[in-house]
C-alpha cells in the first residue's frame, strides 16, 4: 500500500521534553537584583534584511523580536498612520495557554498608543507605518521589551520620532516595588507597565494588571522607572 509522502512519520505517541529535564537550581530573591535594579539588556539593530527596519532585544531572559514596513501609501487624508501588531510565539512559555493571542490584545493596545505618541505621523501624510512585535521567549516584562524593541526598530527604519520610548514594568513584591520583574514574581502580585520619554521626561501610556498597590502614592509609581530605568 503506497505511503503518504506528506505526513510526519514521527511516533504515534510524544510526550515533552520539560519531563525529563533537570530542574535548575532555585534562585535566590532576585537572581542578585535590588529591587529598583534592572536586568541586562542586549540590544541589536538591523537584524533583519528584508524589513524597512528591525531591532532585537533580550532583556534577562526574555526575547522580542521586531520589523518595521513602510511608510507606504494608503494613509487617510491628513496625518499619517500607524498599524501595530504584537504577538506571543507558541512556544515563548513553559506549560500550556489557550491561545498565543490572548495576552496581546490588552498589550497591543498599549503598544499602538505608545508608538503613536512617539512617531512624528505629521510628517507622513497618508503614509501607513506597520510594526510587527513577536515575543521569542517570555521570562517577565515582554510587554516594557516589546515597546522598546519597536520603539528602535522604528529608528532603524529612519522613521522621525519626538523621543526613543522606553518600556518599564513594575510589580508589587511584599512591601516593596519591584523594577523590571521576572515571570514568577508578576505571578506573585500586582504588575504595572509604562511608556517614557526619556528626553522629553513624559509619561505615555500605562496598564496595570488586577490588584492593587497598597500605600504605594502614585509619584512613588511613577519616580522609580523614571529614575532607575532611565
Amino acid at each position: 500500500m503506497p505511503g503518504d509522502s506528506r505526513r510526519v512519520r514521527g511516533p504515534e505517541a510524544s510526550q515533552s521534553p520539560l519531563l525529563y529535564a533537570t530542574p535548575g537550581r532555585p534562585q535566590e530573591g532576585r537572581t542578585g537584583r535590588g529591587a529598583g535594579e534592572p536586568r541586562a539588556v542586549f540590544v541589536r539593530a538591523g537584524l533583519l534584511s528584508h524589513a524597512a527596519g528591525s531591532a532585537y532585544v533580550e532583556a534577562g531572559g526574555t526575547k522580542v523580536l521586531c520589523a518595521v514596513s513602510g511608510p507606504r501609501g494608503g494613509g487617510e487624508s491628513g496625518g499619517g498612520r500607524l498599524l501595530c501588531e504584537l504577538r506571543w510565539a507558541p512556544f515563548s512559555r513553559a506549560g500550556c495557554w489557550s491561545s498565543p493571542a490572548a495576552p496581546s490584545r490588552q498589550a497591543g493596545q498599549l503598544l499602538q498608543e505608545s508608538l503613536e505618541a512617539a512617531v512624528r505621523l505629521e510628517r507622513y501624510p497618508r503614509a501607513e507605518l506597520a510594526v510587527w512585535a513577536l515575543v521569542l521567549e517570555d521570562r517577565g516584562s515582554a510587554l516594557p521589551a516589546a515597546i522598546s524593541c519597536a520603539s528602535l526598530a522604528l529608528a532603524d527604519a529612519g522613521v522621525e520620532l519626538y523621543d526613543l520610548a522606553v518600556g518599564a514594568g513594575l510589580s508589587r513584591g511584599g512591601a516593596e516595588l519591584l523594577l523590571d520583574p521576572e515571570d514568577s514574581e508578576e505571578a506573585a502580585g500586582a504588575t504595572m507597565c509604562l511608556s517614557l520619554l526619556p528626553a522629553l521626561n513624559q509619561v505615555m501610556a500605562g496598564r496595570s494588571s488586577a490588584g492593587h498597590y497598597d500605600g504605594a502614592p502614585g509619584e512613588e509609581l511613577l519616580r522609580l522607572p523614571c529614575t532607575d530605568t532611565l
